[in-house]
């Protein structure tokens, strides 16, 4: 049951990436309007490459993820992975892929970016009180 529910996901990953590339970062469906980069990590266990849709923000020049997995208990995938290897790329639109240090932030600092996030998507603050853990988020800077 949880391997279907793992393909599942990597196949809707695969169908947005697909459609973000084939339309320079732009997607419809339930991400549409919302800004989306395509995350290239290393897996923290297998070591492969591995690349994820995900939504960022751009506060202060700078660009944040959110590691809110819709307010599960744990966090997605990718957040154990820049943690072990916090070398990775970006792909913003049709732009071509840039090199970036992830920085997780401390929890001054994370309060402070959560709280724009929240406010520029609502959705964000609903996923926190779902869970009891702590959402976390990465400063990506550009290398």
């Amino acid at each position: 049951m949880a391997d279907d529910k793992l393909a599942g996901e990597r196949n809707l990953n695969d169908q947005i990436i697909d459609e973000f590339r084939r339309n320079e970062g732009k997607v419809g469906g339930q991400f549409e309007g919302f800004p989306l980069l395509l995350l290239h990590s290393t897996g923290a266990k297998s070591g492969e490459k591995r690349i994820n849709p995900i939504a960022y923000f751009e506060i202060d020049d700078r660009i944040y993820v959110v590691g809110s997995a819709a307010g599960r208990d744990a966090s997605p995938s990718w957040v154990f992975n820049l943690r072990a290897y916090p070398q990775a790329s970006i792909e913003i639109g049709a732009d071509p892929p840039k090199t970036v240090t992830a920085h997780e932030l401390p929890p001054d600092e994370r309060d402070r970016i959560y709280e724009i996030v929240v406010q520029r998507a609502p959705g964000f603050g609903e996923y926190q009180q779902k869970t009891d853990r702590v959402i976390p988020v990465f400063e990506l800077a550009l290398t």
